[in-house]
């Protein structure tokens, strides 16, 4: 394809040692249905031969485009290739997962035909060592999309945030909406800097539509190095979400989505912390009950702002207990059950006194003595 035709879609695939599985996901993207592409492969400073098989397929094929970089890891891969993608809309793909021939073309239809700022596709799980695929476990609130719909902030503000998951691989972006909103990734976050720009874009957007149809296979295998990068950076994830308050402030879109972002925020937190070693939840928990739970706005939710108990009663404890007492009240089957600390809190002196008047409440009650 020439400069001068029309390039209906910007693939932009971040590139760190992925030769293993390099071939097949470029094959993946050259090979949709959707001619009108451009793939701009950013190599993220590989040590391996990733650059090599990526020159490869830009002989065959004039549509690839290199941009190379020092490893600055995928935030800013992406960025520099959403900076120079001239696509009508953008997708970013993973360099070891692939796709149905016809999804970018699907996706494509959609958005043109409704005008959305961000269409979703259906994806699997390819499970790399046992060679099969396996079904995703659904966003919480995917069922907004049921029948077709359309949605936004505007019709679904209190489950807009939770209604696909925080992944980019399986989304196209219209680029003007991009850069109207001034959207980008965050570079700062190693881990979960995906989640940062899903849920900023999905906070801004009018127009959200699905293909429940699968259309890209998501791999996964023993040694993904995103595990390594989790176990290293766990404690990114309380500032990530102190980042998507900041921004949603800054956007007026706290107050509006206040209840979203309460549950997508405390839920995933509780989901991370049930998932960490012993000593990591130690540290995680307290991270929130020393400063993010106040920061984040737990402190000032009542119990019925949470969509779920468990969330609920993990918050509830967080604010009240640093992680050693909680521990020690557990066995004892006293746990804190009232998420509902104060209305409101101006300064740290003030949390504190609320913080011991319900330690003294609750000292002494079980579980089935709490209202």
């Amino acid at each position: 394809m020439s400069n001068t035709e029309q390039v209906k879609v910007s693939v932009v695939m971040p590139i760190y040692n992925a030769d293993n599985y390099l071939r097949p996901a470029i094959d993946s993207v050259l090979d949709q249905t959707l001619r009108e592409l451009e793939l701009i492969c950013v190599d993220d400073g590989s040590t391996d031969h990733s650059l090599d098989i990526i020159k490869e397929f830009q002989k065959r094929d004039a549509r690839v485009r290199i941009i190379t970089e020092n490893n600055a890891g995928p935030s800013a891969a992406r960025n520099k290739g959403l900076a120079r993608s001239r696509g009508e809309y953008i997708v970013f793909f993973d360099a070891d997962d692939f796709s149905e021939p016809t999804m970018l073309e699907r996706l494509y239809e959609l958005s043109e035909r409704e005008s959305l700022d961000i269409a979703v596709a259906g994806y699997n799980i390819f499970n790399n060592r046992k060679a099969t695929f396996e079904e995703n476990i659904p966003a919480e609130y995917a069922g907004i999309f049921e029948g077709g719909a359309v949605v936004s902030k505007n019709n679904h503000p209190d489950h807009i945030l939770q209604c696909t998951t925080a992944y980019v691989w399986n989304k196209m972006f219209r680029h003007a909406f991009l850069t109207e909103k001034e959207l980008t990734f965050d570079n700062d976050l190693r881990v979960f800097e995906d989640t940062y720009f899903i849920v900023t874009a999905l906070s801004l957007a009018d127009r959200v539509g699905k293909v429940d149809e699968v259309l890209i296979h998501h791999r996964v295998y023993p040694a993904q190095s995103k595990n390594k990068l989790f176990r290293k950076y766990y404690g990114q994830v309380p500032v990530l979400y102190a980042k998507i308050k900041e921004f949603l402030r800054g956007h007026g879109m706290l107050a509006p989505l206040s209840q979203a972002y309460l549950n997508l925020s405390a839920s995933r937190c509780y989901k991370i912390y049930n998932v960490l070693w012993s000593d990591a939840k130690e540290e995680f928990w307290n991270m929130f009950h020393e400063e993010y739970a106040e920061a984040l706005g737990w402190t000032q939710a009542s119990p019925e702002d949470f969509d779920h108990e468990e969330v609920r009663d993990f918050a509830a404890n967080v604010i009240m207990y640093p992680h050693k007492q909680f521990a020690r009240r557990e066995k004892q089957g006293r746990r804190v059950r009232i998420a509902s600390v104060a209305p409101s809190i101006k300064n740290r002196s003030n949390l504190k006194k609320i913080k011991g008047f319900f330690s003294r409440l609750f000292r002494r009650r079980r579980d089935n003595d709490i209202l």
